[in-house]
């Protein structure tokens, strides 16, 4: 009886556990003159978890913006080829994206919301597994 009350609370933890994944990332960073320079960037990653149905994202790549500091609620949609993640960032004034990732593994992009559609930056950010 002992032993299976163990196991029964043993898989009720496992099942309450939260699930994170971490991809590493590239954020860029402006020059003086004020652009955005594809040589200049810091390495660092993008962490989605989640728990109970809810999915939060989080970033740590040096030094971010107001709209991407701290745990965020985000949007997570997985097929078998990729999975979306689009922070639902509730300040004002901040930027609508998403990252939509390959499952193999060979990275992804970051997509941000031009006149009702989503466009892709077409700068790399990696967006591999972190190992």
């Amino acid at each position: 009886m002992k032993t299976a009350v163990t196991l029964t609370l043993a898989t009720l933890l496992a099942c309450a556990s939260a699930q994170a994944q971490t991809w590493e990332y590239k954020s860029y960073k402006k020059t003086l003159g004020g652009q955005y320079d594809k040589n200049v960037f810091t390495t660092g990653s993008i962490t989605v978890e989640e728990k109970d149905g809810k999915a939060s994202f989080s970033m740590n790549a040096g030094t971010v913006d107001a709209c991407l500091r701290g745990s965020i609620p985000a949007t997570v949609a997985k097929t078998a080829e990729t999975t979306i993640i689009e922070p639902q960032i509730a300040l004002a004034g901040c930027e609508k994206f998403r990252y939509v990732i390959r499952n193999d593994g060979s990275g992804g992009h970051r997509e941000h919301w031009r006149n009702d559609a989503w466009v892709n930056s077409r700068w790399d950010h990696g967006l591999t597994p972190r190992k």
